[in-house]
């Protein structure tokens, strides 16, 4: 890497001098699409230990690291190779990328600009700086973009899913579902019979929720908005697919007990959170606080990866515990799945409003700072059947306000809504969130 060299992206064709070249590039490019990163890695550190020059094989390189979870390593490659290359399109999108993963937003949008004056009609990147502006709370320049990849790809599924589910948040439903309609990406279909709720056409709801159950749908938004609405409309939540009764499904421990968290432990995960390597999310649920953006495990520091650990063991003994349920979100555990976790802090007075972990499957929220109380229930967690404005027709619903401290684990189906109790304290509560994310 010592001298400047021309970028290919990986789906490009190449011309190169020397066969054997051309079918090593070829294995390594095999080697991402089938997502064996591992082998990937390997490869093609062989490679560039004697091939320095191979742009392509060093993007590839990065590309394997970040995929292994090795992100320094990925970071380095890219900031290397773009010294190098200045502005280079393709090095630019991709390590913007990168800082989007690990919660580095800003510099992700730097990245992106300069990617977009370069091609400014290239999809992916501009699909990209949507979901940045997004993240940052710039919703006009989101929409914008999203839009405008439709204009340029109108069969971008992933971008009108997320065009899609801006216009919900801003109560725009009939437009939303014409994107809905469209595309199978994500949990597409489960939003669009979310806007068919918000409109309140109950048949249609009900017609587009059993056509979801008997396509084998299941997933925490459609099952959140079926028990809603079994409780509005008085109707048997028994053939809910994902979870019927998720009170019986909370859970709540100290981990400080046996020493598997320590003051140590949390006192280092709250300096990296105080030192702003991670920018703060948009998060219009929370008041008087803030979120940290990206996943906080993707960041390779010891006491990260010791709270992981941590965390994955405590997973496994919940899913043993429930292991005889017939619940649909235990016997439909996903195979696969990754573990995106972030912090939230709250300052006195402030709150996060009822609301699901749409794309999770089973929650956590690790206590690391609790504000003393002046009343009983101040800064507890609350669960609830109801939130995000859904319409209740003036029925009462059920409520579990649990008593959280310090050092506490609280498991849950991600399909409950939960909010916390503002508190007067000048005291933080922070905590340390986290999703089980089924993988594809």
């Amino acid at each position: 890497m010592n001298s400047p060299f021309k970028i290919y992206g990986c789906s490009e064709a190449i011309d190169f001098n020397k066969k054997n070249e051309e079918v090593s590039i070829n294995s390594l490019i095999e080697n991402y699409q089938n997502k064996d990163y591992n082998s990937l890695v390997k490869n093609a550190q062989q490679y560039v230990e004697k091939n320095t020059s191979s742009a392509m094989a060093w993007n590839l390189l990065a590309l394997g690291h970040r995929y292994t979870n090795n992100v320094e390593s990925a970071l380095k490659i890219y900031q290397d190779l773009l010294r190098l290359n200045p502005g280079n399109f393709l090095l630019s999108t991709n390590l913007g990328n990168l800082y989007m993963a690990i919660g580095k937003v800003s510099k992700a949008i730097d990245c992106f600009e300069i990617a977009f004056k370069k091609e400014p009609n290239h999809v992916a990147n501009l699909e990209a700086l949507a979901i940045a502006y997004q993240d940052t709370g710039r919703n006009k320049e989101a929409i914008d973009c999203f839009k405008k990849v439709l204009e340029l790809d109108e069969s971008k599924e992933s971008a009108r899913y997320h065009l899609a589910r801006m216009l919900v948040r801003f109560n725009h439903y009939s437009e939303a579902i014409e994107h809905f309609y469209k595309t199978n990406y994500g949990l597409s279909k489960s939003h669009l019979l979310e806007c068919l709720y918000y409109l309140g056409d109950k048949d249609k709801f009900y017609k587009h929720y059993r056509e979801l159950i008997n396509g084998k749908i299941i997933n925490p938004l459609m099952s959140s908005i079926g028990s809603h609405a079994s409780i509005r409309f008085n109707i048997s939540n028994k053939d809910n697919p994902f979870c019927s009764d998720p009170f019986k499904y909370i859970k709540k421990q100290n981990i400080t007990d046996k020493n598997e968290l320590n003051d140590d432990l949390i006192s280092s995960i709250l300096e990296f959170h105080k030192s702003g390597e991670s920018d703060p999310k948009s998060q219009p649920l929370l008041s008087n606080g803030k979120q940290s953006s990206g996943n906080i495990f993707l960041n390779q520091r010891e006491d990260i990866q010791l709270l992981k650990k941590i965390l994955e063991n405590k997973v496994k003994n919940y899913l043993k515990e429930f292991s005889t349920s017939n619940e649909g979100f235990i016997i439909n555990w996903p195979k696969r799945f990754n573990i995106y976790g972030w912090l939230v802090s709250i300052s006195s007075g402030g709150k996060l409003s009822a609301h699901i972990h749409k794309e999770g499957w089973l929650s956590g929220s690790l206590y690391f700072k609790m504000p003393s109380k002046k009343t009983k229930n101040e800064g507890n967690i609350v669960f609830s059947l109801d939130g995000a404005n859904y319409p209740n027709d003036g029925k009462k619903f059920d409520k579990k306000s649990v008593d959280v401290n310090k050092g506490d684990l609280v498991l849950f189906p991600s399909s409950l809504f939960h909010h916390t109790i503002p508190f007067k304290s000048n005291e933080e509560r922070v905590t340390f969130a986290f999703d089980i994310i089924p993988q594809n």
